[in-house]
């Protein structure tokens, strides 16, 4: 398993239309995108290797790995976060009750969530398409917490950026809670296939202060319970503190979706029922030396902004990532 080191997060959106860039929906039963072509293998990033970094928190080039090919990004080049978009992002994204800042989450409490000895947290995003390919918020977050002097973190994980954002993250496309659960998990042929680490696995490797969890899409899609989902939840807290009794966890409230297909209402309902859900889960969970964030990328989400009505577009993408600013700068040092 490669080592790599970059810069911060990401969230969804949902409808029956191919989003550009991402292929076809396999079907009601198996949400997703299929093949997940952005995801790379990383080169050694900064503290595990000689690459350089091309802005702050940002890992350095990145290999293809077997079919997989890289993304060249916006114009041909990665995006650099001291100068892209400045500020874009940290006007109108006020989190919702329940949310980043609300009673159900832990990012109310004051002081530094972090260890003495952590001065540059190592931020790993774990997530399915929304966060891996077409997963294009990680861009837009990065600009903004650089553009308002968030520069000390390293965004690390086994796969590049799709979007040229320079964002390491361990998210990869058709995946559920459930499977990163597991040791490792293997993709149906039609998302990609190949075998692919857990949670505790790239917890291990890569040793986060702060994991991004943006999964429950394709869960609720799926039809899974909402008892279920949050177990999954539970599990993966339980996981990443076995290897950092200190992590502090960043669990996202889902973004808005509505498939289009014959289930898409339910499907929303069901993720609303969920996002109502996490804050008391999140609460329950926190404690002093490793909380529970709880960030809302529900409320300031909008499914028309989706090319299918689950993958952002552009908007929506810059919009999920301004959500995930909002929770972050509540957490993460300031220059």
């Amino acid at each position: 398993m490669s080592r790599s080191v970059w810069v911060w997060f990401a969230p969804l959106a949902l409808a029956a239309v191919t989003a550009a860039g991402c292929g076809d929906e396999a079907s009601p039963e198996a949400p997703d995108l299929a093949g997940d072509p952005g995801n790379v293998a990383p080169a050694a990033g900064a503290g595990g290797g000689a690459s350089a970094p091309v802005g702050p928190g940002a890992g350095g080039a990145q290999q293809p790995s077997g079919s997989e090919t890289p993304n060249a990004g916006l114009d041909g080049a990665p995006v650099d976060g001291n100068n892209a978009g400045a500020g874009a992002g940290a006007a109108g994204a006020a989190p919702a009750a329940g949310g980043a800042t609300g009673a159900g989450g832990a990012a109310a409490e004051s002081g530094s969530p972090f260890p003495a000895s952590v001065t540059r947290p190592r931020i790993l995003i774990i997530g399915d398409s929304i966060s891996a390919g077409p997963g294009c918020y990680k861009k837009y977050l990065l600009a903004d917490l650089n553009a308002n002097g968030f520069t000390s973190f390293d965004f690390v994980g086994e796969y590049t950026d799709d979007c040229g954002g320079g964002v390491m993250h361990g998210a990869r496309s058709c995946t559920t809670a459930q499977d990163y659960v597991q040791p490792e998990f293997t993709l149906r042929a039609d998302c990609g296939g190949g075998t692919y680490p857990g949670l505790a696995a790239l917890a291990a490797e890569y040793t986060p202060d702060l994991i991004m969890l943006q999964l429950g899409v394709n869960d609720v899609w799926n039809g899974l319970a909402i008892e279920t989902i949050l177990a999954s939840y539970g599990t993966l807290v339980e996981q990443a503190r076995a290897q950092n009794p200190n992590v502090v966890i960043a669990v996202a409230q889902i973004q808005q979706i509505r498939p289009m297909d014959a289930g898409g209402e339910a499907t929303f309902a069901r993720a609303q029922q969920l996002i109502e859900a996490v804050p008391a889960w999140a609460a329950a969970l926190s404690r002093p030396e490793s909380r529970v964030v709880v960030a809302d990328l529900w409320t300031n989400s909008d499914v028309a902004q989706t090319n299918d009505g689950v993958h952002p577009t552009e908007e929506g993408a810059q919009r999920m990532g301004q959500n995930w600013y909002t929770a972050l700068s509540t957490i993460l040092p300031r220059d």
